[in-house]
């Protein structure tokens, strides 16, 4: 009789140890599924970035132009690109060239902005260690503190003043949060089509919106002097395959949106190579049409529906950065 029980004890443990097991198992496939899920959200998409441009006084000489990867300034344009462990980061600004009258040199401010702005990314990794230190005022926050490093600098050869746009690409959520003040900007173009453009922001016709480190005897003139917190700020949700064209207004003058709609479609690879010669496609195209006197520029309607006859491209200097959401 004891025998039979105990057999039967034995049998119930034998069974509530199989349960026990398949349990755990349960549990450890789920956990596993969880992690791969989880895994699958972090950082696994990047910008592949190329740069182009040209300086208007490139027409002036029988030179060809040259591509320096590390020179981060084109005419009067400066640029930079900051790559961390969560996130990509983009800048453009275009010193204004009416300084030039006062002998003063309109890329010094330019591209001490920039540089300011790539210190402060490479530098901060409280931030862009952590794809959840983002947020919509990052890009506002990282133009505020370099704009406030010029000023408190103090550094009269740095006058001058600038438009500014600076991207933000969460490697994570695929957000690209944004703060642009002035005309230079950028356009997001999903499927060969442009589904969002940058602000534009002007006191009035050709006169943008600038960040401004005025010589100390003019700061009671009434010259324009905006501040970064006027910024157009904004958050889009990027795709895989997206692209981003962000330029000075050299490009957004003279080249209409299904030109460079045109450009884009060539693109038939996201290798680096192919997006480089995008980029310079796209300059060269604008740095071409910006000398003909007979093409309607976007410029050229622009000042039209402003009481201007005006005909023709648009002589400036050209910036381009192009980039494309690819999976890491």
């Amino acid at each position: 009789m004891f025998k039979i029980i105990r057999k039967q004890i034995n049998a119930i443990r034998g069974l509530l140890n199989e349960y026990n097991r398949t349990q755990v198992l349960r549990s450890l496939t789920t956990r596993q599924i969880e992690t791969s899920e989880q895994s699958q959200h972090k950082a696994n998409f990047h910008l592949v970035t190329a740069f182009s441009g040209f300086s208007k006084e490139f027409f002036n000489t029988n030179q060809p132009p040259t591509i320096n990867q590390k020179k981060i300034i084109i005419g009067d344009d400066s640029w930079f690109i900051a790559n961390q462990k969560c996130a990509d980061v983009m800048g453009i600004a275009d010193g204004v060239g009416g300084w030039r009258e006062m002998g003063v040199d309109p890329s010094k401010f330019s591209s001490n902005l920039m540089k300011q702005c790539k210190r402060i990314v490479e530098q901060d990794n409280a931030v862009f260690a952590n794809c959840d230190g983002m947020s919509e005022r990052t890009p506002l926050d990282i133009l505020v503190q370099s704009y406030n490093c010029l000023i408190e600098s103090k550094d009269q050869s740095l006058i001058g003043s600038s438009t500014a746009c600076i991207v933000v690409f969460n490697r994570e959520s695929k957000i690209l949060y944004s703060a642009n003040l002035g005309d230079s900007g950028f356009v997001i173009i999903r499927n060969n089509k442009i589904v969002f453009r940058s602000q534009e922001q002007y006191h009035y016709f050709n006169a943008p919106f600038q960040l401004a480190l005025l010589p100390n005897m003019l700061n009671e003139e009434n010259l324009f002097n905006d501040k970064p917190q006027s910024a157009s700020v904004n958050a889009f949700q990027l795709l895989e395959g997206d692209f981003i064209v962000m330029a000075t207004d050299g490009l957004w003058d003279n080249l209409s949106e299904s030109h460079l709609l045109l450009k884009i479609a060539n693109i038939k690879d996201c290798f680096k190579e192919d997006m480089q010669q995008a980029a310079r496609n796209i300059a060269s195209f604008a740095a071409e049409l910006s000398q003909d006197p007979d093409y309607m520029s976007p410029f050229a309607i622009s000042a039209r529906k402003h009481g201007l006859n005006f005909r023709g491209g648009k002589p400036d200097d050209i910036t381009v950065l192009l980039a494309r959401v690819s999976k890491t």
